[in-house]
C-alpha cells in the first residue's frame, strides 16, 4: 500500500445470496442510511455493487461502480441508474435529512481479456475484491472487465449516498444503497489542477527503453518527452501510468493496449502520449515494487490512471482502473478544442 493511501474510502465486500424476485424493495427516502439498512438493500441480490475508485474529493470525479457475481467475476453487461445523496452525518447512526442532489445514467466500460496479475503482494491499492481471480500468472488472461462510469461533480466533503437501480437480463433491481466518503481533494491531481513538472526518465537517459517499459514491445513514441516537457509544449498531453509486467490490479497491460495505444495512433501528431512506468523496473525485476519519483510528485494511490492535459497545462480528466478507449478519446477530442 501507498505511503499517500492513510484516507483511502476502503471497501467492504456484502454479503450476497441469490434472489428468486424479479424486483426487490426500493429504497427511496423513507429508507435508512444507517450500515444495517443500507446492508439490507444488496442482501438479497444475485450480485455485489462496490464503488471501486480509490478516492474521491470535492469536485468534478470519474465515479465507477463494478458489479460483481457470486463467482466475483464482473458482471459486464446491465443499465445501472445512480442516485445522490448527501447525508448529514456519520452514516454509523441514523441520517435523518437526507437530501437528494442528483442522478446519472452510468456508462459500461470494458477492457477486453482481463487476467490476473504477475506478482502477488500490492505496493499500490486493489480496488478488486481479492477473490476476484487474483493468482499471480504470466500473462493478462481471463474475462472482460466492466465497470459502469460517469463523471460526478461532488459539491462537498463528507460521507454520500447513492441508490442504485440496476437492470441485469429481465430482472430489475432497485433501491441499492452504498454509502462512500468525498474528501476535501483527491490525493492525485484533480480536474482542473496543474499538471505537476515531473521529469521523469526517458528514451535519452537509457540505453535501452527496457530499463523504463514493461511492455513486450516499448514504443519509444511514448518516452520521447518528460512530463514537464509536454505539458509546457502547447499541445494536451495524456499521461498514462501503466505497467504491463508489475500490474497489482490486473488492468495496467489491457489499458495501455486498448487505451493508450490508439490513444497514440490516432493523436499522435497532435497529442503528447506519454507512457510512465510506476515502479523502478529494474528493482521490480529483482522483487522489490519500489515507486519512481513521479508517482510521489502525482500522488497516485492506484495503478492504472491516466489523465489528460489541456494546453495549458490543467488536468481535464483521469480515469483509474478499468476504463476504454471512447471515453478516453472524447477527453482527447474535448481538450483539442480548448
Amino acid at each position: 500500500m501507498l505511503r499517500h493511501s492513510r484516507g483511502l474510502i476502503r471497501m467492504f465486500a456484502l454479503a450476497v445470496a441469490l434472489s428468486a424476485a424479479a424486483v426487490v424493495g426500493c429504497a427511496g427516502d423513507a429508507g435508512g442510511w444507517d450500515s444495517r439498512s443500507v446492508q439490507q438493500t444488496v442482501a438479497n441480490v444475485p450480485f455485489q455493487p462496490i464503488l471501486v475508485n480509490s478516492n474521491l474529493g470535492i469536485g468534478k470525479n470519474r465515479l465507477a461502480l463494478a458489479l460483481f457475481d457470486q463467482n466475483q467475476e464482473f458482471i459486464n453487461v446491465a443499465d445501472v441508474t445512480a442516485t445522490f445523496y448527501h447525508l448529514d452525518k456519520e452514516p454509523k447512526g441514523e441520517p435523518k435529512n437526507a437530501k437528494q442532489v442528483g442522478e446519472a445514467a452510468l456508462i459500461a466500460r470494458t477492457l477486453k481479456s482481463v487476467g490476473a496479475s504477475r506478482l502477488e503482494g500490492s505496493a499500490m491499492a486493489s480496488r478488486v475484491p481479492s477473490g476476484a481471480s487474483m493468482t499471480a500468472v504470466d500473462a493478462h488472461l481471463g474475462h472482460d472487465s466492466t465497470v459502469f462510469a460517469a463523471v460526478v461533480d461532488f459539491d462537498r466533503a463528507g460521507f454520500w449516498g447513492v441508490s442504485l437501480d440496476v437492470k441485469v437480463g429481465d430482472q430489475v433491481f432497485q433501491g441499492l444503497r452504498l454509502v462512500f466518503a468525498v474528501q476535501e481533494r483527491t490525493a492525485e491531481p484533480r480536474v482542473g489542477d496543474p499538471a505537476p513538472a515531473t521529469k521523469q526518465r526517458v528514451a535519452a537517459d537509457v540505453t535501452s527503453l527496457e530499463e523504463i517499459d514493461t511492455s513486450a514491445v516499448p514504443n519509444p513514441d511514448l518516452h520521447r518527452l518528460t512530463i514537464a516537457q509536454a505539458v509546457a509544449s502547447g499541445k494536451p498531453s495524456v499521461v498514462a501510468f501503466v505497467t504491463p509486467a508489475f500490474c497489482q490490479t490486473r488492468f495496467c497491460g489491457p489499458a495501455l493496449d486498448q487505451v493508450v495505444l490508439p490513444a497514440h495512433h490516432e493523436f499522435g501528431d497532435r497529442v503528447n502520449v506519454l507512457h510512465v512506468e510506476p515502479y523502478d523496473v529494474a528493482k521490480a525485476k529483482g522483487g522489490k515494487l519500489e515507486l519512481v519519483p513521479a508517482v510521489e510528485d502525482w500522488k497516485i494511490l492506484a495503478e492504472p490512471i491516466i489523465f489528460v492535459v489541456g494546453k495549458d497545462g490543467l488536468v481535464t480528466a483521469k480515469f483509474e482502473g478499468i476504463m476504454d478507449y471512447p471515453e478516453l478519446r472524447e477527453a482527447i477530442a474535448a481538450a483539442l478544442t480548448k
